[in-house]
């Protein structure tokens, strides 16, 4: 067994980096390239990756959160924790991709399978990461209480759901499809904090 607090700190450095090269998709364009009048147009273009750019922000701030959460309750790791903590983080430095994929192929079925797909893998290493940290409470503090445990699981288990639904609704409307991935973070922001023991 291991202290968790290396891990905690390794993990916000990739999840940091990841949202950094989220931004990093955006393109700027070159003032000697086009003239005023086309950078109002090149704006007005850009509105749908900036969408992307602010949702897939969103979720993988979500999934820090949600990462911080299951650590606040994680006294000791062993070396399978640590492996299913690599599958998360593998995830999430693979958002910006899809995020961009989705932006330039906007109205490409296929990317968006591959967007949703991608958060459904980030949520579901979630899941993975609590559960095994739960089982036989081989993990967590002897405090925490069953409430707790089903909380924080059905608060991860809301993203592989939703990236599931958002599939469904992809051949009926994809803007539909991108707008319920914003259900993810106000499921997390909307539910009440527990303390262990409660």
């Amino acid at each position: 067994m291991y202290k968790p607090e290396r891990l905690m700190a390794f993990c916000d450095g990739v999840i940091a980096i990841a949202i950094t090269l989220l931004v990093l998709g955006l393109e700027v364009p070159s003032v000697h390239s086009m003239t005023d009048q086309q950078l109002l147009a090149f704006l007005e273009d850009s509105l749908h990756p900036l969408w992307g750019y602010v949702v897939s922000f969103i979720l993988v701030g979500t999934y820090w959160l949600q990462h911080y959460v299951i650590f606040h309750y994680v006294d000791k790791v062993d070396r399978t924790f640590v492996a299913l903590n690599g599958v998360f983080l593998l995830c999430i430095s693979f958002v910006p991709f899809p995020t961009g994929l989705q932006s330039s192929f906007r109205d490409d079925d296929l990317a968006m399978v591959i967007y949703a797909a991608t958060q459904a893998a980030c949520g579901a290493s979630l899941v993975w990461i609590w559960w095994y940290a739960t089982r036989g409470r081989r993990l967590v503090r002897d405090d925490v209480s069953d409430s707790v445990v089903k909380s924080i699981l059905w608060r991860t288990s809301v993203t592989p759901l939703v990236s599931l639904l958002a599939l469904l609704v992809l051949p009926i409307s994809q803007d539909m499809s991108r707008l319920m991935f914003l259900v993810i973070p106000i499921a997390q922001f909307s539910h009440r904090e527990q303390e262990p023991g409660g």
